[in-house]
């Protein structure tokens, strides 16, 4: 259908102003020839919207023009034919179906130019209103179009918001993580400012320890003129000094020969056998019988008392001895004793055993006290008859055997008179000591070689064994040894059967043997 035909030059001139400028330069584009005529010497694609416009009026009579104008025409009434139907098929009637269609086509400028497009005729008062509301309509689309541009544009500028924010947010963690960085180091300035306040204080007492130490220096430079003066002075008098040396050495060595002569001599009766009687005496009159062993026990005690060493014995049994003793030689019963507890010191028992008494006891010290510190006292006061008391003898196996090279073991715990804490009633004896030089047998003999077998088979160590055997001149003195000593040590001390352990003893005591004391061994020790 030709519609350019129908229409004045005004509505061609709307036709070519409301076709869309980008569709006039396509259709240039794609016909260069046919533009070449109208507007040579130009390109379709580079020409203005005002000319492309310019072109479609002057030359909308060529049909290169009018076939485009005609086509697009011809589209847009099928468009908003197409979509009026649309509206007319929901129910809208045939107003409200054009006022929904024609706000949005080419024809809202001018309604009354579609409407003679399409051949149909309306009044101008309903053109009028029709043309008023679609632009009404138009304008209140294009606004909400405007604004729903807007409201995309406000949404992204909302996002970007957000997003700056968020930048934000981060570059204030930032700033506050940097902060509290800045003020760590802050706070560490301010401790290495008090380390420095500190530093700065313990300089400027260093520098008045240097000035103290500066003025010592002073003082000790003085000091060592002085010292210089008194060095002039000592050299001089050099010669007097070296003498006062010599006195002083002449003086020490004279003091520690006094105190080797202050070494005392053992002593013993001028009559022995004065002794050994007032000793029977006493021995009786506690009760003990004047039997064989009564004899033995006098003999083996006026040879060890009298040696300058201690005699080691039990308490229970020792102490009716010391009595005797004691009322025989220095005419009393009574001893002086001295008892071990924890606090006391070698220099209380040196003190202890200078007194005057010639008699006396440490008792409870075996064991107990350091003997190695007791020796050196016991060689001092060999004028001394000591007694060492135990109250248990088997106590004497814990100390070193070696100890027993030093003192005598006596044992009499056999004799039942001894047991008791007898009452002594026998009128005391003194008895006149000379100085004395105990005598040991250095030649061997056939007493101490028999004791000498005896000892190996019962396990006395060597050293102990020749100590012993130093003591047997005779028979007499090897029962004493094997009655007091050697077999009571073996039963009460290391506890063992002396007859069962020594083939050489039970040869000598036992039955068949030729031992004067063979009975009374064999009664108290072959269990």
């Amino acid at each position: 259908m030709k519609y350019l035909s129908q229409l004045t030059e005004d509505e061609v001139r709307y036709i070519c102003l409301v076709v869309p400028y980008q569709h006039t330069k396509d259709y240039f584009s794609k016909n260069p020839e046919e533009f070449a005529k109208i507007h040579p010497g130009f390109r379709g694609n580079k020409i203005s919207e005002a000319t492309a416009r310019k072109l479609l009026f002057d030359f909308s009579s060529k049909r290169f023009i009018s076939y485009f104008i005609e086509k697009h025409i011809s589209d847009w009434l099928s468009q908003i034919k197409k979509h009026y139907n649309n509206r007319i098929e929901t129910g809208e009637s045939k107003d409200v179906a054009f006022l929904n269609t024609l706000p949005f086509c080419f024809f809202t400028e001018n309604v009354g130019l579609y409407f003679k497009l399409i051949n149909e005729e309306y009044s101008e008062e309903y053109i009028a209103l029709m043309g008023a509301a679609i632009k009404s309509i138009k304008e209140a689309t294009d606004e909400q179009d405007r604004l729903s541009k807007e409201l995309k544009a406000r949404d992204s500028d909302i996002r970007n918001l957000h997003t700056e924010f968020d930048s934000i947010n981060l570059d204030l963690d930032r700033t506050k993580a940097k902060l509290n960085k800045r003020l760590s180091e802050i706070d560490a300035f301010k401790i290495k400012l008090i380390d420095i306040e500190e530093l700065r204080i313990a300089a400027s007492r260093d520098k008045q320890k240097i000035d103290s130490l500066e003025n010592q220096i002073i003082a000790y430079e003085e000091a060592i003129k002085g010292l210089k003066i008194e060095l002039d002075e000592s050299k001089v008098s050099s010669s007097q000094l070296e003498e006062q040396i010599r006195e002083e050495l002449e003086r020490q060595q004279t003091v520690k020969w006094n105190e080797q002569q202050s070494i005392k001599a053992s002593k013993c009766p001028s009559d022995i056998d004065e002794f050994k009687d007032y000793l029977g005496y006493n021995l009786k009159d506690i009760g003990v019988p004047n039997d064989a062993y009564c004899t033995l026990l006098k003999e083996h005690l006026s040879k060890i008392l009298f040696q300058g060493i201690p005699i080691l014995v039990n308490r229970s049994t020792g102490n009716n001895i010391m009595k005797c003793v004691a009322n025989t030689l220095i005419g009393q019963p009574t001893i002086k004793t001295l008892i071990f507890n924890k606090d006391i010191s070698t220099e209380e028992v040196s003190h202890f055993l200078s007194l005057g008494a010639r008699i006396v006891c440490l008792d409870n010290f075996l064991g107990n006290f350091n003997e190695t510190e007791l020796l050196p006292l016991f060689e001092k006061y060999r004028d001394k008859i000591i007694f060492l008391t135990v109250a248990y003898d088997r106590t004497i196996n814990y100390i070193s055997k070696e100890f027993l090279r030093y003192c005598h073991y006596l044992n009499v715990n056999r004799i039942k008179a001894l047991t008791a804490n007898a009452h002594l009633t026998e009128d005391p004896s003194t008895i006149v000591e000379v100085d004395f030089d105990p005598q040991w047998a250095g030649v061997e003999n056939r007493y101490s070689n028999l004791l000498r077998e005896v000892l190996r088979e019962l396990g006395f160590p060597q050293s102990l064994i020749e100590k012993k055997c130093t003591t047997v001149f005779n028979e007499q003195d090897l029962c004493q040894l094997l009655v007091f000593d050697v077999l009571p040590y073996c039963a009460d001390v290391l506890q063992i059967a002396p007859y069962n352990t020594s083939e050489r003893l039970l040869k000598y005591a036992g039955d068949d043997g030729r031992c004067p004391c063979k009975k009374l061994l064999k009664e108290w020790f072959a269990l």
